[in-house]
C-alpha cells in the first residue's frame, strides 16, 4: 500500500485555517511520494458546504483522496490507540500527519496532539501540529463563519473561508408567481443540511452550468437578487426556499445545476399587503443591488 500523508478533522467549510493543514499535507506528500488524504469526520449535523462542494475545493487544493468514515457505534467506541493502530497504521500506512493544536480523537476525545506525537514515535510517522490561523486577532473557525452567516455577513464569511459561500443544486419547479409579476425566478433544490444565511434578500451572482438553451462554453455567470426564507407574502408553510431573479435572463433551465453566491445583504423578509406592493419592493431591491454591486 502506498504510504500516506494525512490530515484529520471535521473541516466544516474548508476555511483558511483548514487550508493550512491541507496545503501542508499536500506538500509533504509531493516531497516524499506519498498519497495525500483528507480524513473528514462527519457527525451528520448541518454543514457550511455540501459533499460535492467539499470535493471541489479539496481537489483544487491537490488532495489525492477524501475519506469519510461512517460514524458508527463501533467507530465511536475506538480508543485513541486503536484509531492510530487500525486506521492510520494498518489501513492507511501513514507516514505524515498534520493536525491543529486542539485536535482530539478516539473514544470520549481522550486522544490529543501529545498522544498522537507519542504514537508517531512508536509507529514511525511524523506529526506536524499547526497553530490556529488568526484574522483581525480572532481565530478563523467554522463557528465564526456560521455567526457571520447568521448576521447576513456573507462576504465576510466568504473571506474567512477563502472561497465563495454558495448555495448549489438543481433548478426546481415553483409556483411561477414571479413570472406573473414581471420578475421570473429560479428555485434551487438545495441540500437541506446546508447552513443558510440570515433570511432576507441578497445581491447575488449565479453560475449556470452549461447545456441546453443557454449559449456558453462551460459555465455562464449572471447577476441577480436572491430571496432566502419562507416568503411570508406568498407561501402558507414554513419551507425555506432559495429563489433568484436573474437580470436580463428568461431561459428555461429546469433541472440544470446552478450555484447561487450571495454577495451582500439588502433587507430582511417582509409581509406585503398586496402583490403590487411586493412588485414595487422587488424593483427597489434590484435598484439597490445594482447600485452597490
Amino acid at each position: 500500500m502506498t504510504e500516506s500523508a494525512i490530515t484529520i478533522g471535521k473541516f466544516d467549510g474548508i476555511h483558511k485555517g483548514h487550508q493550512l493543514l491541507i496545503e501542508d499535507v499536500v506538500r509533504a506528500a509531493k516531497e516524499n511520494g506519498y498519497r495525500s488524504i483528507c480524513y473528514m469526520l462527519d457527525f451528520g449535523d448541518s454543514a457550511l458546504m455540501t459533499r460535492e462542494e467539499d470535493e471541489e475545493i479539496l481537489k483544487s487544493l491537490g488532495i489525492d483522496e477524501i475519506i469519510r468514515p461512517e460514524f458508527s457505534p463501533e467507530f465511536a467506541s475506538m480508543s485513541h490507540n486503536e484509531f492510530v493502530q487500525r486506521i492510520l497504521v494498518d489501513d492507511l500506512n501513514v507516514r505524515y500527519v498534520a493536525v491543529g493544536t486542539d485536535f482530539r480523537y478516539g473514544k470520549d476525545r481522550q486522544g490529543d496532539v501529545n498522544t498522537l506525537s507519542i504514537s508517531g514515535d512508536t509507529f514511525g510517522f511524523d506529526v506536524n501540529i499547526i497553530d490556529k490561523l488568526k484574522i483581525e486577532d480572532e481565530i478563523v473557525s467554522s463557528t465564526r463563519i456560521r455567526k457571520c452567516l447568521e448576521d447576513g455577513k456573507v462576504s465576510e464569511a466568504s473571506e474567512l473561508m477563502g472561497h465563495p459561500y454558495k448555495i448549489t443544486g438543481e433548478v426546481a419547479g415553483g409556483k411561477k408567481l414571479g413570472r406573473t409579476l414581471g420578475y421570473p425566478t429560479i428555485n434551487v433544490d438545495y441540500d437541506v443540511r446546508k447552513k443558510l444565511p440570515k433570511y432576507g434578500v441578497y445581491a447575488s451572482r449565479v453560475l449556470i452550468h452549461a447545456s441546453g438553451d443557454v449559449e456558453c462554453s462551460d459555465t455562464c455567470e449572471f447577476r441577480g437578487i436572491t430571496n432566502i426564507g419562507i416568503r411570508p407574502s406568498v407561501d402558507d408553510g414554513d419551507k425555506v426556499t432559495i429563489e433568484t431573479f436573474i437580470y436580463d435572463f428568461d431561459e428555461d433551465i429546469y433541472g440544470r445545476y446552478v450555484e447561487v453566491i450571495p454577495e451582500f445583504y439588502i433587507r430582511g423578509e417582509k409581509t406585503f399587503d398586496s402583490l403590487d406592493a411586493l412588485t414595487e419592493q422587488i424593483t427597489k431591491d434590484i435598484k439597490k443591488a445594482k447600485s452597490e454591486a
